[in-house]
């Protein structure tokens, strides 16, 4: 036996339980859904997102005068928020997209970095799309309610 060779010895072998056997697939399945879960969370928002724009649109034709017209600078921070919706939307799409990478199938560090990269990147975009996404929707709800009491 040379240096780098581990031997192992077994005392006493069995067969997987079903509970064993349960906590594998679990375990394998969270391992495979990770990357799929962030994904599908960025495509949900997305339509989300762009949906939240004609809603909004809706709602400020409901609370503005019939016959009303945009005539102040002021009244320009109307369109900020689907703006902001938009913008929140494309981040969301650059979180949806799949990554560029190289990996060898034969090395599973090689597989787990770029998943973890994979997941981080998903992560990151997720949280920042939404913050934008919740300030549009803050920023429209003020709008919205401060038009309703003028």
């Amino acid at each position: 036996m040379t240096k780098n060779e581990t031997k192992i010895k077994l005392e006493q072998v069995q067969d997987i339980t079903p509970h064993n056997k349960a906590l594998y697939e679990a375990g394998k399945k969270l391992l495979v859904d990770s990357v799929d879960v962030g994904r599908e969370f960025c495509k949900f928002m997305t339509t989300t997102t762009l949906g939240a724009i004609p809603v909004y649109l809706a709602l400020l034709k409901l609370v503005l005068p019939k016959d009303y017209s945009l005539h102040s600078y002021d009244e320009v921070l109307f369109v900020v928020p689907p703006i902001i919706f938009l913008i929140s939307a494309v981040l969301f799409v650059l979180g949806y997209f799949p990554q560029k990478g190289k990996l060898s199938l034969d090395l599973p560090d090689e597989i787990e970095r770029e998943r973890s990269v994979t997941i981080s990147r998903r992560h990151r975009y997720a949280v920042f799309a939404f913050s934008v996404f919740c300030v549009g929707i803050v920023l429209g709800v003020w709008i919205l309610i401060s038009r309703l009491i003028k």
